[in-house]
């Protein structure tokens, strides 16, 4: 453990989060999933239905539980389809975005065997893709662009993993080709957790870290900020899917520097 490691591990918070994380998982999150169930997820709760004011709660409490407060900024997401792009660090990276909007997320096939992560991700409509698996990754894009079709939005993270170092990778094309194919607008998103200073490394997997110790990590955690910042939707006529794809790192990077 390095000397920050160190200096912001502080385990005695676990004397009130780990119960609070419980109350969470066994009372909380059965009444959430029962606003997915068909006859009643589609009642109205305020400006949106039932199922996206339970599921963006759910998540927001998550996030507090665990330290991290939502920071939005930026433009507001658009109306109607749209193919969410972000930078991609921690696996909080999905609450954050579902605390703000609910959406339907792209993610490593892995994720499906996590204890009760996977349950909730297939819950909540994930769309699963193997890495390095080409006949996937077509599937994955056909997928998509029936679900921007049907006027939904998919978030990708198109650095294809997590970023194990600070600052925005490259993003591969490839699923790109589905907002070309159905027009629907790409918008940026930089996320990045930050007190007085980037936290990316705390947040991160660390080698040989799994799940439930990187929880664990971030729980003993002073509170810090998750921001996501949005940035302006880029039309998906692109002359090409990795034409789009370098629009939004440019976006992206922008927005993560500021």
């Amino acid at each position: 453990m390095d000397t920050l490691s160190r200096q912001e591990s502080q385990p005695w918070r676990f004397v009130y989060r780990l119960p609070l994380l419980l109350v969470h998982l066994v009372i909380l999150l059965p009444f959430a999933l029962l606003a997915f169930l068909p006859w009643i997820r589609n009642l109205p709760a305020g400006a949106h239905d039932l199922q996206t004011q339970a599921h963006r709660l759910w998540c927001a409490i998550m996030l507090r539980i665990c330290g991290v407060s939502v920071a939005r900024s930026g433009q507001p997401l658009p109306e109607g389809p749209a193919m969410i792009v972000a930078n991609h660090i921690s696996w909080l990276d999905i609450l954050l975005i579902h605390a703000i909007y609910p959406a339907r997320f792209v993610a490593k096939a892995q994720i499906r065997r996590w204890p009760l992560v996977g349950v909730l991700a297939v819950i909540a409509g994930t769309i699963f893709i193997e890495r390095g698996n080409s006949s996937s990754r077509n599937r994955v894009t056909r997928r998509i662009a029936a679900c921007l079709r049907r006027g939904e939005k998919v978030v990708v993270f198109p650095e294809g993993g997590i970023n194990p170092a600070p600052g925005v990778g490259r993003f591969h094309g490839r699923l790109f080709a589905a907002a070309i194919r159905t027009g629907a607008p790409a918008v940026p998103v930089a996320i990045k957790y930050a007190r007085e200073q980037d936290l990316h490394d705390l947040v991160v997997f660390g080698p040989g870290q799994n799940f439930i110790l990187n929880l664990l990590g971030i729980m003993s955690r002073r509170p810090f900020h998750g921001h996501v910042r949005i940035g302006e939707s880029i039309p998906g006529v692109a002359a090409s899917r990795n034409d789009l794809a370098g629009q939004c790192r440019k976006a992206v990077s922008k927005m993560y520097e500021y």
